[in-house]
């Protein structure tokens, strides 16, 4: 008979077995823990994830700023866990747990009421009454009214620095009602408070009294503290003027904001604060920079449509007057209205010629549309019909009879344009000067103010262009041609009705009125 091996088995239950010895000494660790006066009890023992990507089983005992104090589970010993050995985010969850997160430099942020302005300008504060009028709206300067006439839109809830709002003062006797006295927990928070809105001297107050009034409470970082607002007291001047610098930055008064850091380096050259101010600066102009940017693509799309907009409600103006405008005139006037109003928006030193250079650079965004409508036939049958051609795999398409009889019909109206070559050589367009002008001025001023702006974006060369959108005009279908039938027939020659010769009714094929033989409307896409 022969005999199965049988040794595979004693390595798993090895392994079994030794998976059992390990559970039973850690259940007789945590019974056996040695009681301490720094050790965590045995429901507080914890996984600690580390950096390496290791595990360590153990109770927090104690905690200082640089390390983490840790009992093992697996031998009863303590170490000291440098926080940089800790994974980073149970490190940065157990610092802020444990208070050694410095949120003293942090500002204190609000809800506020966000208005936007016919002017493009906005307004930041807090609406306390509601007029028929007009809306009244608190900042830290003053309470005002708001015409209604010059919002736009709702107000919107926005995140903002409480000393925006509310000034100093009215922060610190919002927060002083919350005090308890004798509380050396609740000086300490106030204190905090109180260095978050730059009010430093009663940050300094409530530090020493939560210190006489408890000694044994946090006595290093009072004293830590105590240190460094004293220091802010000293300073208080300049870090007010570098915090305007940022409240101007933040509402985009970018010019102002350059002009305060040019006073705080004059005003004070010898300021611990002067690479602080530099900071500013760069910040501040690459904030200049990204809200120019943003604002010539915006004001630049807005002013080409007010511009033609009001062009067109002149009811003298011509096909050639208008034409000879866009392609002279319209390019200067549009620059000059977006310089000026982003020169008023954003900064005084923008510069036509950086205007011209950001939109050139400008970022791609969202495809606009114009459309050229029942004027398309203004461009000249190839111009209209540009882009056009069909693709091989509509052509590949199995026809329905719809699709037979719309081929025949196009090739007879092939054929026919082919007999009327010579005359549509002659006229050009299909209309003589007096036709098309009548047409120019029976059409409407929302049609002239779209047939130029698609014109002008397709032939300016300032805008990225897609490919163009074309649909068949809805009197004929897209032929170009209309179908009459002629009920009364052809009169015999000599005008003799008895005479020999075609008489009845008979169709004939005449060039569609709506859009003069172009058979389709052109759209531009752009951006």
């Amino acid at each position: 008979m022969k005999l199965h091996r049988v040794a595979p088995f004693w390595p798993r239950a090895r392994s079994v077995l030794a998976h059992a010895c390990a559970l039973a000494a850690l259940t007789c660790a945590v019974r056996a823990a040695p009681r301490q006066e720094s050790s965590a009890p045995p429901s507080q023992v914890t996984l600690l994830r580390l950096f390496d990507g290791d595990t360590l089983w153990g109770s927090i005992v104690g905690h200082d700023a640089q390390t983490l104090h840790v009992q093992r589970l697996d031998n009863g010993g303590k170490v000291r866990l440098p926080w940089t050995k800790l994974d980073p985010s149970l490190a940065d969850e157990l610092l802020e747990k444990y208070g050694y997160v410095d949120h003293s430099g942090d500002e204190v942020i609000i809800e506020a009421d966000r208005l936007m302005l016919t002017d493009g300008s906005e307004l930041v504060g807090i609406i306390v009454n509601r007029g028929q009028s007009e809306l009244w709206i608190k900042t830290a300067q003053s309470t005002q009214p708001v015409p209604m006439l010059r919002v736009r839109g709702a107000s919107t809830r926005v995140q903002v620095p409480a000393l925006d709002v509310y000034t100093r003062d009215e922060l610190y006797q919002q927060e002083l009602s919350k005090l308890d006295a004798n509380s050396a927990q609740s000086l300490w928070e106030l204190s905090i408070y109180c260095e978050r809105i730059y009010d430093f001297t009663h940050a300094v107050e409530h530090l020493q009294a939560a210190a006489a009034l408890d000694p044994a409470f946090k006595p290093n970082e009072i004293a830590t503290a105590v240190a460094r607002n004293k220091i802010k007291v000293a300073n208080q001047a300049q870090l007010d003027a570098l915090r305007e610098i940022d409240y101007d930055r933040v509402r985009g008064y970018f010019d102002r904001a350059l002009q305060k850091i040019a006073a705080f380096q004059a005003a004070y050259p010898t300021s611990g604060y002067l690479q602080d101010a530099a900071k500013k600066k760069v910040a501040v102009e690459k904030a200049r920079d990204a809200k120019l940017r943003e604002r010539v693509v915006e004001y630049w799309h807005s002013w080409i449509g007010r511009l033609l907009e009001t062009k067109t409600r002149d009811p003298q103006l011509t096909l050639e007057a208008a034409m000879s405008w866009v392609e002279e005139g319209l390019s200067k006037e549009l620059l000059d209205a977006v310089a000026k109003d982003v020169q008023r928006a954003v900064s005084a030193e923008a510069t036509p010629d950086l205007i011209s250079r950001y939109w050139k650079e400008r970022a791609p965004g969202r495809w606009r549309k114009a459309s050229y409508g029942q004027g398309t036939f203004l461009l000249g049958d190839a111009e209209a019909r540009k882009g056009l051609a069909p693709e091989e795999e509509e052509a590949n398409k199995p026809q329905s009879e719809t699709d037979n009889a719309r081929k025949q019909l196009e090739e007879r109206i092939a054929r026919y344009l082919q007999n009327q070559e010579m005359v549509r050589k002659a006229k050009q367009s299909g209309e003589d000067d007096d036709g098309i002008e009548k047409f120019w001025r029976e059409y409407s001023s929302f049609s002239k103010s779209q047939w130029l702006l698609a014109y002008y974006v397709e032939h300016s060369g300032d805008f990225q262009l897609g490919k163009p959108l074309f649909s068949n005009c809805p009197d004929c279908g897209g032929t170009g041609k209309r179908e009459i039938l002629n009920a009364v027939g052809k009169q015999n020659q000599g005008g003799n009705r008895g005479g020999s010769g075609p008489s009845g009714p008979n169709t004939q094929l005449v060039d569609c009125p709506m859009c003069h033989a172009i058979g389709v409307f052109r759209r531009v896409v752009y951006r």
